[in-house]
């Protein structure tokens, strides 16, 4: 039996670390010993389970983290930080990030969601009970967000 690496198995983890490399489905498998097309399929089931993975990680994070602040519209950026510590504070958990950390976040993560200044479209944010902090365009979690609050 091959090893597997969470989701995946060792024949995935080789194809995606050739693909990585900017390798054509061709040469990689030319390097493996198979079809281009088999290729194409391990690397399709290889991305369908990191999928699965990114969705089971961030439904743990919903279902286990004691804050999920939905920030609207209009928001001043400048304000959330503040937020954010202030609500960690109120249900005694120590947040592992300054201002600037919290900026970085919102603008690499949620940077579609920000117009200048101000929010453009809702962010989630999540604070774990460490008190990590975690961004997702609200957008691109609504759904699951919405079923985890309706168990």
């Amino acid at each position: 039996m091959s090893k597997r690496f969470g989701l995946l198995t060792e024949y995935q983890v080789r194809v995606l670390k050739l693909r990585s490399k900017g390798l054509s489905l061709r040469r990689v498998a030319s390097i493996l010993n198979t079809s281009h097309q088999n290729i194409a399929l391990t690397e399709k089931r290889a991305l369908e389970n990191v999928k699965i993975a990114e969705q089971t990680i961030l439904t743990y994070k919903l279902v286990t983290s004691p804050i999920k602040l939905v920030l609207s519209k209009g928001m001043k950026l400048i304000d959330i930080p503040r937020l954010i510590i202030e609500e960690a504070d109120r249900v005694g958990i120590k947040v592992k990030a300054d201002f600037t950390l919290i900026f970085k976040l919102l603008r690499f993560k949620a940077g579609v969601c920000i117009r200048v200044n101000r929010i453009e479209r809702p962010i989630l944010i999540i604070v774990d009970k460490n008190g990590y902090v975690d961004v997702y365009p609200y957008h691109e979690v609504q759904e699951v967000f919405n079923d985890i609050e309706k168990i």
